[in-house]
């Protein structure tokens, strides 16, 4: 009995010690001509140079709209946290994280025509077309970044401090009448995905 107790107590404890944020980000797509049959939106992991490197997760946009859930990183993705080393809204590198041994990936949203029906962004030989697209936040008006990190942290400026927890966070920063309003959430639901142009491949 206490073999049985002790098993499922370190099977609770892993379980707690794997565990990682998941996020959801919902919104609309604001676009002039309908959507080409085809089109996904999904959110890519930035390099070293912010270029796309691998696509997390995508969804195909219906009717206008779209909710994607974001559920993990792989680790050989992942870079060292260092202060500043995100451009953020309202924050831009002003900065710091801790602990110092903190890795991350920063993701981006990424509208693409998927033409050849794989469900993912491709690269080679032939480059999927994408959308030129901005995102915002509506209510109030905003901006977020998606940050995944391996392990709990703080980032501290300008006199605001925010807690990221272990998996994706969202951080979010608005702009009501009362001034700026820093947060990191779990779920955004108001994003406004404004399309500009589709490049060719």
């Amino acid at each position: 009995m206490r073999r049985t107790l002790l098993i499922l107590l370190l099977a609770l404890i892993a379980s707690f010690s794997i565990a990682q944020r998941s996020v959801v980000i919902a919104g609309v797509i604001d676009s002039e001509d309908p959507l080409p049959e085809g089109t996904r939106l999904g959110v890519q992991l930035l390099d070293a140079e912010d270029a796309w490197s691998y696509e997390v997760a995508s969804v195909a946009p219906i009717a206008g709209s779209f909710r994607l859930e974001l559920a993990g990183a792989p680790e050989e993705r992942l870079r060292a946290f260092r202060s500043g080393a995100v451009l953020l809204p309202g924050l831009q590198n002003e900065y710091r994280v801790e602990p110092d041994d903190v890795r991350y990936a920063q993701g981006a949203l990424a509208m693409y025509l998927d033409r050849d029906g794989d469900e993912v962004w491709t690269r080679e030989p032939e480059r999927d077309p994408y959308f030129l697209a901005l995102a915002q936040l509506e209510e109030p008006i905003g901006f977020f970044s998606l940050i995944y990190v391996d392990r709990p942290a703080v980032m501290a400026g300008g006199g605001v401090e925010l807690r990221l927890e272990r998996g994706w966070n969202l951080y979010a920063v608005r702009f009501p009448e009362t001034g700026p309003a820093y947060a990191v959430v779990q779920e955004l639901s108001d994003v406004a995905l404004e399309v500009l142009d589709l490049l060719p491949r």
